[in-house]
């Protein structure tokens, strides 16, 4: 009997940006949202459950325009305590925000909106990211 396969690919068209601060995530919304002119708002934090290991609850926060999404995540699990560290990004431990854009507009540059975030003072460093290139890449598809 034949037997048929099922492949699934994904497309990662969005811009991921890893973010280092000290700050708290509602403190960065605030202050992205004031210099990058945007309105990420919270949401309920995103549920990850793996088949192995512990569950994910990352911080979410989101901005929605009408060619733009910008979305606000925390690299750490807010189940996360001292003893163990659970990453959305394990290869970015060093990153404790992550900020996906989606732009379908032709105006958008990437390279203009990550060096407004490098003036940011209480923004420690900024670093672009392949998203397709990433180990881990899948656990950002939700």
């Amino acid at each position: 009997m034949a037997k048929n396969r099922l492949e699934v690919s994904y497309d990662f068209d969005f811009h991921l940006v890893a973010l280092s601060t000290g700050l708290k995530a509602y403190k960065l919304a605030w202050t992205l949202n004031r210099d990058l002119q945007i309105n990420l708002s919270k949401l309920d934090n995103i549920p990850i459950n793996f088949s192995k290991g512990e569950p994910l609850s990352i911080a979410n926060y989101i901005s929605k325009r009408e060619h733009q999404t910008v979305r606000l995540l925390k690299n750490r699990s807010e189940y996360a305590d001292n003893k163990s560290n659970i990453f959305l990004l394990p290869e970015f431990k060093k990153f404790e925000y992550l900020l996906m854009v989606s732009d379908d507009s032709a105006t958008f540059d990437v390279n203009t909106f990550i060096s407004t975030i490098e003036q940011i003072a209480l923004v420690d460093f900024v670093l672009s990211v392949d998203a397709a290139k990433l180990k881990s890449r899948y656990n950002l598809i939700f």
